[in-house]
């Protein structure tokens, strides 16, 4: 009787590992189309990059809030003497 569950067993287990598909591996065509969708979109990144460049911009909005800052000290500061003058 072991040898005949053994036999079943085996047989049941080869039918997991049987290819249903006869292709194999990725077609040449995908490839191909897979690496032009690549190099459009890093050709796409690159450019975003070249027109507007967000070290530049950050830099910029850092210089510009510094002075917006300054201002607002100076505004400050200017009204509490005017208040001090007035008493």
């Amino acid at each position: 009787m072991k040898k005949n569950r053994e036999k079943v067993n085996t047989k049941g287990i080869q039918k997991f590992f049987y290819k249903t598909n006869s292709y194999v591996g990725i077609s040449l065509i995908v490839l191909v189309i897979t690496i032009i969708v690549v190099i459009i979109l890093a050709a796409a990144v690159i450019i975003s990059l070249q027109n507007n460049n967000p070290m530049t911009e950050a830099y910029e909005a850092k210089i510009k809030s510094d002075i917006a800052n300054m201002q607002a000290i100076f505004t400050n500061t200017v009204g509490k003497i005017m208040d001090k003058s007035r008493n």
